[in-house]
C-alpha cells in the first residue's frame, strides 16, 4: 500500500523565492523506493506519466477555461531529461530551478501563479504547491479546482510509487 502523507512545506524547500506571496499551500510525502535517482528522473518520472483520467480531467478544464480567456495547456510534447532546462517549459509546466535536490516549476496567468516544488530529502519526496491569487477569479478559480487539485497530486505520486519508477 502505498502512503502518502499530508505534510507542511519542508524548511528546505526553495519554492517561496520563486512566488510573489503565497495565498494557498498544500504539501505532500512519499517515501521513495529510488533513494539514489536523481531528482531529474524523479521529475519526470512523475509528471511523464500521468493516469488517463488525469488528461482527460485536463483535456475538459481546458474547453471550460478557454471560454473565460485563461491559459489551456498545450500537448506537453517530449518530455525527457534533455528538454528538462532552466526557463523552459518542460511537460506543462515552465522549468523555475533545478538543484541537486529539487525541482521547482509553475506558470503565471491572469488569474494566478503557481509554483510546484519537488523535493527529495533522505528517502522522502515532497510534492508542495505554492499559489498566489492575482485578482478575485484566481480565489475563485483555487477554490473551485482545490479538490480537483488535491486528487491529481495524489494520483500522480500513488502512480509513480506503486508502478516503482520512484
Amino acid at each position: 500500500m502505498v502512503r502518502i502523507l499530508t505534510t507542511r512545506l519542508p524548511a528546505a524547500s526553495a519554492g517561496k523565492n520563486y512566488i510573489t506571496s503565497v495565498n494557498y499551500q498544500d504539501s505532500y510525502k512519499i517515501k521513495l523506493h529510488h533513494t539514489a535517482m536523481p531528482i531529474e528522473k524523479i521529475y519526470l518520472n512523475i509528471f511523464a506519466h500521468s493516469p488517463q483520467w488525469i488528461n482527460t480531467l485536463l483535456a475538459l478544464r481546458n474547453k471550460i477555461v478557454g471560454v473565460f480567456g485563461l491559459d489551456t495547456y498545450k500537448d506537453p510534447g517530449e518530455f525527457t531529461l534533455q528538454n528538462l532546462k532552466v526557463g523552459e517549459k518542460t511537460g506543462l509546466f515552465k522549468i523555475y530551478s533545478m538543484e541537486e535536490h529539487e525541482i521547482i516549476a509553475g506558470e503565471d496567468d491572469k488569474h494566478l501563479n503557481f509554483r510546484v516544488s519537488v523535493l527529495k530529502q533522505g528517502d522522502e519526496l515532497f510534492i508542495s504547491t505554492l499559489v498566489h491569487y492575482n485578482n478575485h477569479f484566481g480565489k475563485l478559480y483555487m477554490a473551485i479546482i482545490r479538490p480537483f487539485h488535491r486528487a491529481i497530486t495524489k494520483a500522480i505520486l500513488r502512480n509513480a510509487s506503486k508502478n516503482k519508477r520512484i
